[in-house]
């Protein structure tokens, strides 16, 4: 993955939420962790490295809380709660913990990530060893073993490289059983951040002594921590990055939280920041209680600074310096090379873009450049680096690509939301960088089809038979779309067609690309309620009809729709249509441009407008070709809606990506889908699960095989014994999929997977997509554990038309679509989808796993379908209730019997029974289990 950010162009506008201070957060967390009671620390931090001190401390046996904005801390003697301790990514947690962890009653091995093993630690090690602290570590590095016995203190040196080492010591000393002095060897960096854990100390009643010149500190032994409530201050550091954002673009924006100007208002070590920013020359202004800064463009003023005290503000001051109007000069910058990365090293990068930096000896010179170009660029999975380099990236010129998208949550989780929010262009995108060819459209590959296969079959309507050749496909969409033109039709303009699986379908659609404008398909069972409110909303002008369809007169119920202008396809008119092919080139599609207006036909809700470009929905199609192995000797059978996203990406723009056939069929049947299946010789289908119940019921009846080879079934999990019939009666592979409108297909299975595999689960991420689990506080789950459903593709969605609020809330802070749905992921990558967030059932607290029984009762020979939902109840808050299609027989106490037999616990059994005729559905076969629950309320 790469963090992908685009030049901005417009001046941002709006609001940055400085979030608390991650250095107060340690420190304080740690001196609570030793006080023997209960603290509390105000001003909840949500960066990760704090995390790791959190999960740390909780190893330790420190009980850590959380309501609101407050940790509730519950000190005392370190209880470990395994042997083991993980820092994490985190350095301060690994220096401030490792002298500490021999307060612990047992022995510890302190580890962390990999990237320590390059970060060898001699100094503080044997300084902690001189105080008596009983540990071991190959080479200077992590793993480190520490046995349990407190430290005697003593006289020590330590390298004043870095600030944290000189903590660690501190932070220990109080508790040692003699006097401590611990002495600092050559230049000391960083002296704010040992000021500030020395203030923190002290907030907790424990006492040190520096002397004036700071090179010396005394600790008296035999110290006892006392509880304290702290408030943590904003982030300077994490506000840095939005500071100079606005120093680098026209703006009006707010920094909530932060009220201070300059570094004499708090004590935070990076608070020599506001001194800088102000003196380059960005526009401060109090307003309330936070920070505003507005202006039409500023030049700013070099600077020259020592970096001994501001180390982790090299990275984006740099930046800044390169905009400046003269040359800038940092000094002193040899301990910068000692951080998360060598970021001095680093931040050379920008000359890659057209920057001018120098590195001599201990300085780092900038000369001012007016302008930057996007290129590649690695961040070194360094947070500060990231952001840094995303700011310069935004003020370039053209796209930049930076390596590690991610690392920003270590300390500002916030970032890309936030930056986003006020108007940059940065977004997460999946998939290495491969330089790549000039990407074509998907009516450039149908042009392609029709010269190199002009004569073959594009399309064929079943049972009927029509049919069009790839030539007559070309053409016909040619004519119509100059026919789109002279209704001046505009680029971009949503055109609006509501057609059945008719060979019509597919020339509409190129017709209305080759426009320059936007599909957008709607469902033919919509009446006039659901096509009023979506032509209102699509703006479209110009509807596509069919003149009669299943009893129904289109025509006439356009004619009370208030729209424009009505096609009924199929009319001669178009036949003498002349085609100007200039003026066609003149709105060939962009490969980026937006190409469908589809509105969800969820299953509850108001429908959503889902937006997606056209090389979102062409890489989708290539995704599962690369996946399955399709290739020009498939032949696509569409049963699904081609208003539908099964149909219209994975039947239709399918078949145009490969240039095969297409089969479609307007009304559903099972014998007739087997029927053609044989007679055109379809390969591959992608079908809600009824489909494929009706097709394998039609086949067993008849013993004619066909050259059906994958079946994909969507919608929800397979029933292992539908699959197992399927697999047998059709001689074809079954793979369960997970998809939605907005993402496309997120996982998938293959033919190659075992069977316990393939019917038990919703397959492995396709090529392009990453997929996660997490908790309700965002964390990632590990393997085999239920959380929220989260996918990461270059085939999301462009955003929701006209709500922007809910393309917001659909998007985790960095870039994840929130599926809405649960699930687990195996070791190997599997899915399996376990419910709906929404449709969860929360028994008295026990959560009841819906989609594992709704499994097991299709298993029940009277049981053809199944849907649990929740109901009421005052008691336990919620029950379960089964509704069944069911043969006679089927009672409440029976189902009860059989999911005993099965060894299901009792708390999990439905207890209450609807048989029904038929489960509610919509157009795709999905249940629609909202109607069901409001079914079930309003008949208690």
């Amino acid at each position: 993955m790469h963090l992908l950010v685009n030049e901005t162009v417009n001046p941002l506008k709006g609001q940055f939420v400085v979030p608390p201070s991650k250095y107060h957060a340690h420190r304080a967390l740690i001196l609570a962790a030793l006080a023997d009671g209960t603290s509390q620390i105000h001003g909840l931090s949500d960066a990760g490295h704090v995390h790791h001190t959190i999960r740390a401390l909780r190893k330790l046996g420190t009980e850590i809380d959380t309501d609101g904005d407050v940790f509730t801390v519950r000190g005392g003697p370190f209880r470990p709660r395994g042997p083991v301790v993980s820092v994490g990514s985190s350095g301060t947690t690994l220096y401030f913990l490792t002298g500490l962890a021999s307060l612990a009653e047992t022995p510890v091995t302190v580890v962390g990530q990999r990237y320590f093993q390059r970060r060898p630690i001699g100094p503080l090690l044997k300084a902690l060893s001189g105080m008596g602290v009983r540990l071991s570590a190959s080479d200077d590095r992590p793993p480190i073993s520490v046995q349990p016995h407190r430290p005697t203190g003593g006289e020590v040196s330590i390298p004043g490289t870095l600030s944290q080492w000189i903590s660690g010591l501190l932070l220990l000393a109080p508790f040692a059983t003699g006097p401590t002095v611990v002495r600092v060897e050559g230049e000391l960096n960083e002296r704010t951040y040992v000021e500030l854990t020395i203030d923190m100390m002290r907030q907790f009643g424990l006492r040190v002594h520096a002397d004036d010149d700071w090179r010396q500190f005394e600790i008296e032994p035999y110290q006892r921590a006392r509880p304290a409530t702290v408030t943590l201050p904003p982030d300077v550091g994490a506000a840095a990055f939005g500071l100079a954002a606005a120093a680098l673009h026209p703006c009006d924006v707010t920094f909530d939280g932060l009220s201070t100007l300059s570094a004499a208002e708090t004590d935070h070590p990076e608070a020599e920041l506001l001194d800088i920013v102000a003196r380059m020359g960005l526009p401060m202004e109090r307003d309330g209680s936070r920070i505003r800064v507005r202006h039409d463009g500023i030049g700013l003023a070099p600077v020259e600074l020592d970096c001994r005290d501001i180390p982790d503000l090299l990275p984006v001051l740099s930046v800044l310096a390169t905009f400046a109007d003269g040359v800038s000069t940092f000094d002193n910058v040899g301990h910068v090379r000692l951080k998360e990365s060598d970021r001095v090293s680093a931040m050379l990068q920008l000359n890659r873009m057209g920057g001018h930096l120098e590195l001599a000896n201990d300085r780092l010179t900038c000369h001012g450049v007016t302008d930057l170009r996007g290129t590649r660029l690695s961040s070194y999975n360094d947070h500060r680096v990231l952001m840094a380099l995303a700011i310069a990236a935004s003020r370039a010129r053209g796209c930049s690509r930076l390596t590690y998208p991610t690392a920003y949550r270590i300390s500002y989780p916030r970032f890309l939301a936030e930056m986003n929010g006020v108007g940059t262009n940065m977004s997460v995108v999946a998939g290495p960088v491969r330089p790549r060819r000039a990407p074509t459209t998907i009516d450039q590959r149908v042009r392609r089809w029709a010269g190199e296969r002009s004569d073959e079959t594009a399309v064929v309507v079943v049972p009927d038979g029509r049919s069009w050749t790839w030539r007559e496909l070309d053409e016909q969409a040619d004519r119509l779309a100059m026919r789109l033109l002279d209704l001046d039709v505009r680029p971009g303009e949503a055109v609006a067609y509501q057609l059945p699986n008719w060979g019509e379908f597919a020339v509409v659609t190129l017709a209305i690309l080759r426009a320059g404008a936007v599909c957008c398909p709607l469902m033919p069972i919509f009446r006039e309620r659901e096509m009023v409110g979506m032509l209102s909303r699509s703006k479209a002008r110009v509807l596509f009809v069919p003149d009669h369809f299943r009893g129904r007169s289109y025509r006439a119920e356009a004619a009370n729709l208030n729209v424009e202008h009505v096609i009924v396809v199929g009319e001669a008119e178009l036949a003498d249509q002349v085609v100007d092919r200039a003026a066609l080139a003149a709105r060939a599609p962009s490969p980026t441009g937006l190409a469908q207006l589809l509105f969800t036909s969820g299953t509850s809700g108001e429908p959503k407008g889902v937006l997606h470009r056209m090389d979102a929905l062409t890489r989708a199609a290539a995704a599962q070709a690369a996946h399955l192995g399709l290739n020009e000797n498939d032949r696509i059978f569409v049963p699904s809606p081609l208003a539908h996203q099964t149909g219209f990406l994975y039947g239709m723009w399918l078949s145009f990506y490969l240039g095969v056939p297409q089969i479609l069929q307007p009304v559903w049947n099972g014998e007739v889908a087997l029927a053609a299946l044989r007679d055109h010789r379809g390969t591959f289908v992608q079908a809600a699960t009824p489909f494929l119940a009706d097709l394998t019921a039609a086949a067993a009846s008849r013993a004619e095989p066909t050259d059906l080879r994958i079946f994909v079934a969507t919608g929800t999990t397979v029933p292992r014994a539908l699959a197992e019939a399927a697999t047998s009666t059709l001689g074809a592979a079954v793979c369960g999929a997970w998809g939605s409108t907005e993402s496309c297909l997120g996982s998938l299975g293959t033919p190659a997977d075992p069977p316990e595999t393939a019917w038990g689960s919703d397959g492995r991420a396709l090529p392009g997509v990453s997929l996660r689990v997490t908790d309700d506080n965002g964390a990632i789950l590990p393997p085999g554990q239920e959380g929220n459903f989260e996918v990461m593709s270059e085939c999301l969605f462009e955003g929701y038309l006209d709500h922007p609020e809910w393309t917001k809330e659909a998007l985790s802070a960095d870039g994840w679509y929130r599926t809405g749905d649960l699930a687990t992921i195996d070791t190997g990558g599997y899915v399996r989808i376990t419910g709906r967030v929404k449709d969860v059932i929360n028994r008295g607290g026990e959560k009841i796993p819906v989609t594992e029984i709704e499994q097991l009762l299709h298993t029940h020979p009277l049981v053809h379908d199944v849907a649990i939902v929740a109901m009421p109840d005052e008691r336990l808050g919620e029950r379960a209730c089964a509704f069944v299609e069911a043969e006679p027989g089927l009672d409440l106490d029976g189902m009860k019997q059989f999911l005993d037999d099965q060894k299901v616990a009792k708390q999990y059994w439905p207890e209450r029974l609807e048989v029904i005729a038929a489960l509610p559905r919509n157009p795709v076969g999905k249940i629609k289990k909202a109607e069901l629950r409001n079914l079930v309320r309003s008949e208690r």
